[in-house]
């Protein structure tokens, strides 16, 4: 089953011509810059904008069909959508709020495994002013989820909120993306959250699609280039956790064959599962044989596939890890030149840095 969406529509000078067929389960990332379409697709898919011309289908259900004058009003969608601003009535107690226009207040049997999940059972008797901007998006989700719908929107849930309270409410979001059995569209414009909640990844550009699919394949082409220039190109991978070292509180990662050695703290109940890695350009260097006597822990035998001259002094290489798979390193263009670089090269890459979500890709 799927979500399915066709539309075209026209804003003053803003054109958008949307069409997508996404998966019905986990969490699919909306990306684009501002003006792109990713608040007006929200909006269609939800009831709020009737398009010019198009259609939504959903688990068999068509809810928008303009040709055959079909509309399902909001309310009868069954969708639930968060916003920027949890718009939590300031009157009410967060325990009302939560049950707000709810039929089923004391039969909703999710109410406890929802509060507890999202760490506000202790908040049920405060009002909205007493608590933090994290606390009040955890609120509103829970609101949400507790409307028992069939498809949740988040509309960039975290853009309003301060660095520390970004975090703790992408820890929770964490936990509830595993949990939870249905599907969230969640259109954000930040990559750290992409790569740490979402399991696909949709790219509108000019009112477009640009591209879709799995987040790591999105990732690794070409559609981000413009978000991950200079010293912000990276790849994302898919790694296995592996045994912890005998001596050394590093823990053994496996990827594409190869083997990496990352910090063991994040890691205590997590052998065998598979984790989601970045590891960005600036942190990989290239040597043309084994470094002895290094303090770097990684280093992996790769082939050069492709070099791309950034500026005047830097250039960008893709390293192959594997058929599939490839790394990105930036070294300046004396390095390069110097080391003879080209396409087919055979090289070792030595990475300094390696960042990892907290998401078990397994129960994605």
């Amino acid at each position: 089953m799927t979500l399915l969406f066709s539309f075209q529509h026209q804003f003053d000078n803003q054109s958008f011509d949307i069409q997508g067929n996404i998966p019905s389960s986990g969490v699919t990332a909306v990306f684009g810059r501002s003006g792109s379409g990713k608040s007006t697709l929200l909006n269609v898919l939800c009831g709020l904008l009737t398009p010019k011309t198009g259609e939504v289908r959903f688990r068999e259900s068509r809810l928008l069909d303009t040709k055959r004058s079909i509309n399902v009003p909001v309310w009868k969608r069954k969708i639930a959508v968060v916003f920027q601003d949890a718009r939590l009535f300031p009157h009410l107690s967060i325990l009302d709020n939560l049950f707000f226009g709810s039929p089923n207040k004391l039969q909703n049997g999710r109410f406890k495994e929802l509060t507890t999940l999202l760490g506000i059972e202790h908040l049920l008797d405060s009002k909205p002013n007493k608590l933090s901007g994290g606390e009040r998006q955890r609120v509103a989700i829970a609101r949400a989820l507790l409307s028992e719908p069939d498809l949740l929107l988040m509309d960039e849930p975290l853009a309003s909120l301060d660095l520390p309270r970004k975090r703790e409410v992408m820890q929770y979001l964490n936990q509830l993306t595993d949990k939870i059995d249905i599907p969230i569209v969640y259109v954000t414009h930040s990559l750290e959250e992409v790569m740490h909640l979402a399991d696909y990844l949709l790219v509108l550009e000019s009112g477009k699609v640009a591209d879709f699919g799995t987040v790591e394949k999105v990732w690794n082409g070409d559609s981000l280039s413009l978000w991950q220039e200079g010293e912000q190109h990276s790849a994302l991978l898919t790694a296995k956790v592996s045994e912890r070292h005998p001596d050394y509180a590093m823990r053994k990662m496996k990827v594409a064959g190869h083997t990496l050695w990352v910090p063991d703290q994040e890691f205590n109940d997590k052998q065998n599962e598979c984790m989601r890695i970045r590891i960005d350009a600036k942190d990989v260097s290239v040597t043309l044989s084994p470094v002895v006597g290094s303090s770097i822990r990684n280093v992996i035998p790769v082939e050069v596939i492709d070099i791309e001259e950034l500026n005047d002094h830097s250039s960008l290489l893709t390293l192959a890890l594997n058929e599939e798979l490839a790394l990105k390193s930036i070294l300046t263009r004396w390095a390069t030149e110097e080391l003879k670089l080209h396409q087919g090269s055979k090289v070792y890459a030595q990475i300094k840095g390696v960042s990892f979500t907290q998401q078990n890709l397994a129960t994605h």
